[in-house]
């Protein structure tokens, strides 16, 4: 008998998806490019870090109610309906934001009113940029074809952590121009995306078939529970960089920022590895990959909390390789049970839920084991994630381990 994966679009012929990578490039670019800006944007605006982290974080939660809203209508109008929609309030929210810093910094708008002007920047980005990757996702499947679902979400994943890659140097290089440069960069990525996709066929929206529930069940939790630990032990590690570093390097500021740098980097290039070495071949079978990932994620974050400096830098390239297995693994077991846009909905809310949990996580460790623990909390959400991996391959149903 035929599993889910074998009998869904048959009759697909392969399209190129490297537009649809690009775009989800643009977002990257947008998403770090941001915080290279943050010191500037707190002198142009006179507002505080901490009421620009507050509109930044603002932003990124109004994702758990749009993301699995924006995964339902890729099902019913398609998935290029979804994207310029996603791309048109990305380039809507970036544009109010710079128009906004710009009348700020010149005294056209006082503070009550530029912060209702960044308050609407950033409810107009939650509420749509939030549909751009589950659909860009989604819709790299559809044109690929199953059999190559692996490779199509490694192909989005590889251009989202291209963009993230080239976002600091490229906001740096702006700011070098202008102080406010960097923001109609941002609003330019998205309005170049949207003339590619707009350039693309339009493909109708993926029907569900076989084995396939149309409605989110209590069976398909645990990966749901996988996503929210990776995005939380992803976030608490980079989180713990510096109070790491900090006694290792004597508490330099500028050596600390430089290795932070530098780990960041590395970690990205083991993500484009993963991606394009083992991912994108498609050696394992999701179920495999996921216990891969878990294994190496368990082991590079032990290894980053008890290492030298030396030794930390390996640690973080055993991590980045499992995070970045990690996600198309349990991404197409939860596939197999879900229709595809929901399935890529709910996995983005589950992510959005796990960067909550970091933030609440790090205050408590903080006071109770101190920062330089942080590092040794996100090995032990590894350890969560590789139990629930193990419980997820043990009750797994045969179609499932097929890929």
């Amino acid at each position: 008998m035929r599993s889910t994966s074998e009998t869904l679009m048959d009759n697909v012929i392969p399209k190129a998806n490297w537009p649809l990578a690009l775009c989800a490039g643009l977002l990257g670019i947008g998403q770090n490019g941001l915080l290279v800006m943050l010191p500037q944007l707190v002198s142009l605006t006179g507002l505080s870090l901490s009421v620009w982290a507050g509109l930044l974080m603002f932003g990124s939660m109004l994702f758990l109610p749009a993301s699995p809203w924006w995964g339902r209508q890729s099902e019913r109008h398609g998935c290029k309906v979804v994207m310029i929609a996603s791309l048109g309030g990305y380039l809507a929210s970036f544009l109010v934001m710079a128009l906004v810093v710009w009348a700020m910094s010149n005294g056209v708008l006082n503070a009550l009113w530029g912060l209702a002007g960044l308050v609407l920047s950033r409810t107009l980005y939650g509420l749509t940029v939030s549909g751009l990757v589950p659909a860009a996702q989604t819709w790299a499947i559809q044109r690929a074809g199953l059999e190559k679902r692996m490779a199509a979400l490694a192909t989005i994943s590889s251009g989202l952590s291209c963009g993230r890659l080239l976002g600091p140097p490229l906001a740096a290089l702006m700011l070098s121009v202008n102080p406010v440069a960097p923001l109609w960069l941002m609003a330019i990525a998205p309005f170049i995306a949207l003339l590619l996709v707009l350039r693309e066929a339009a493909d109708p929206p993926l029907p569900p078939v076989a084995h396939q529930s149309t409605r989110l069940k209590v069976s398909m939790l645990p990966f749901l529970g996988l996503a929210l630990l990776l995005a939380a032990l992803v976030s608490l590690m980079q989180l713990g960089l510096s109070p790491h570093l900090h006694p290792l390097l004597q508490g330099d500021p500028v050596q600390i920022s430089h290795h932070v740098a530098m780990l960041l980097s590395l970690a990205a290039l083991a993500t484009l590895a993963a991606q394009f070495l083992v991912i994108r071949p498609q050696h394992f079978s999701p179920m495999t990959l996921l216990c891969i990932a878990a294994v190496l994620m368990v082991a590079g974050l032990g290894l980053m909390s008890v290492a030298g400096l030396t030794l930390f830098y390996v640690g973080i390239v055993i991590t980045s390789l499992g995070a970045a297995m990690a996600t198309p693994g349990y991404q197409l077991l939860l596939n197999d049970r879900l229709t595809t846009g929901k399935g890529a909905g709910v996995i983005a809310t589950s992510h959005t839920l796990g960067y909550g949990v970091s933030a609440m996580l790090v205050p408590v460790v903080t006071r109770f084991f101190g920062e330089s623990f942080l590092i040794a909390a996100a090995w032990g959400m590894a350890l969560l994630f590789l139990l629930v991996s193990i419980g997820v391959r043990c009750s797994a149903r045969p179609p499932a381990e097929k890929a």
